[in-house]
């Protein structure tokens, strides 16, 4: 466990950040090699039925990572301020809570999958594949759900090293499935969600484990669960779930944009998804760890400290940014061409290319956007980054809607640039506003 209320914000922030970002890597590299290799040994339809599906699996997904942004900042918060009995009470009801809302997403997500996928207007060429990658995967969202939030747990008690060490494993273990059952036993997409199964699911019982085991160095004797804490987590976690949720169904409206031109563009298109995933999660994971920064120091009462992370977040961020866009206009073609084989045609490569150089180039305004929403949300104030996230998404899905008439599938990545500049200014004013220092998330006192 680490102490963030002390000592230099960069430091800080730079050392915990470190690990979370080659986690966020990792964790990237379960869908990169789904894609390379469903791309390369089963076609370019197998990677478009991948990529089709993505947006359906991040619906879910989302719902579970709300849970875990409230329980996260729960926790940071009661770490901040030294009360270990409730934070040994807190990890308990959040466990419990997590296990009865993954069951119940698994039930709606194994009921609605088809009915998603021809409203997104999945290809017919692509559909079976869709539906029978997806029929695994909902079955892995269990564990996935387990995973995060054990991430969440762990990050803020100031500890992103764990989560590493689970995902270097899980990682190798993952790709090593990959090509076995799609490049030798040649399952296809089935071989690609079996591998994810198994892969997570054994990343999320080991962080479990270990979880429970740093629990009883705590408090020996607290409440299994508290309704109170449950609260807290809620305030956070239940406005992110349906920011969450609203996004991810505007990314639907989007994918069935994006699906409307054709089964090459969704290849090149899913290829740069995958792509920026990586370019993006630096980014993310320095907002995570301002987040985590931000939170221990609001617990703590130290209201000062958090503008400070800020500025050093935003700082790393850009620099990164400046190094990571000369890379991506010179090797972007080359980039997507690791996700398709020989055979695939000059709109693969267009899709992918376009979509990367107009990203990159608007990363700036995600970086703002970002950062100041963090601190936002380690202090519990949720309007704020709910209602950012919101519009974003209103100003993305509208323009792209809006713009193909104009600018045909090159409105996909330039909405994107919109969303963000809109975002951007709404998460500089809350934060600048200061509001965010007079949210009380928890009470004083939670437990005997």
């Amino acid at each position: 466990m680490k102490d963030m209320t002390k000592g230099s914000p960069l430091k800080l922030i730079v050392t915990f950040a470190i690990p979370m970002i080659l986690s966020g890597i990792l964790q990237q590299c379960y869908n990169l090699a789904d894609s390379l290799i469903a791309g390369r040994f089963a076609g370019v339809e197998a990677l478009a039925a991948v990529g089709v599906s993505t947006p359906i699996t991040q619906l879910f997904v989302g719902l579970g990572t709300g849970i875990g942004m409230g329980v996260g900042v729960v926790i940071a918060q009661l770490f901040g301020a030294k009360r270990m009995k409730d934070l040994k009470t807190s990890i308990y009801t959040a466990i419990l809570t997590l296990l009865a809302v993954s069951a119940l997403l698994l039930t709606i997500g194994t009921l609605m999958t088809p009915t998603l996928l021809r409203w997104m207007n999945t290809p017919d060429n692509i559909f079976e594949d869709a539906k029978l990658y997806l029929s695994i995967y909902m079955f892995g969202l269990p564990f996935l759900f387990m995973y995060n939030i054990s991430n969440s747990i762990f990050n803020a008690l100031g500890d992103s090293k764990k989560p590493l060490y689970f995902l270097i494993f899980s990682t190798i273990f993952n790709i090593f499935l990959d090509l076995l059952f799609v490049a030798k036993f040649h399952w296809g997409v089935a071989g690609v969600a079996w591998a994810t199964f198994i892969a997570q699911g054994m990343a999320a019982c080991l962080a479990l484990f270990v979880l429970l085991r740093r629990t009883k160095k705590l408090e020996k004797k607290v409440p299994l669960f508290d309704f109170s804490l449950l609260g807290g987590m809620m305030k956070v976690g239940v406005p992110t779930m349906i920011q969450n949720a609203i996004v991810s169904i505007g990314n639907l409206f989007v994918s069935a944009l994006v699906n409307s031109y054709g089964s090459d563009f969704i290849a090149g298109y899913s290829a740069a998804l995958k792509i920026n995933g990586f370019f993006t999660i630096v980014i993310v994971m320095i907002g995570n760890a301002v987040a985590t920064f931000s939170g221990q120091n609001i617990g703590a009462g130290q209201y000062d400290r958090p503008a400070k992370g800020l500025r050093a977040g935003m700082t790393i961020n850009f620099i990164y940014v400046s190094i990571a866009a000369i890379c991506m206009f010179l090797f972007g073609r080359q980039l997507v061409g690791l996700f398709v084989n020989e055979a695939a045609s000059e709109e693969v490569y267009a899709a992918g290319v376009g979509y990367l150089k107009v990203v990159v180039a608007s990363s700036l305004l995600f970086i703002v956007l970002n950062n100041c929403c963090a601190v936002c949300r380690a202090a519990g104030y949720a309007i704020s980054f709910t209602s950012t996230t919101l519009v974003d998404l209103i100003v993305r899905v509208g323009s792209a809607y809006l713009l193909t008439g104009v600018l045909g599938s090159a409105s996909l990545y330039w909405s994107i640039t919109l969303g963000w500049g809109v975002g951007a200014v709404m998460g500089a004013y809350f934060f600048l506003s200061g509001k965010w220092k007079n949210v009380k998330l928890l009470k004083e006192k939670q437990t005997a």
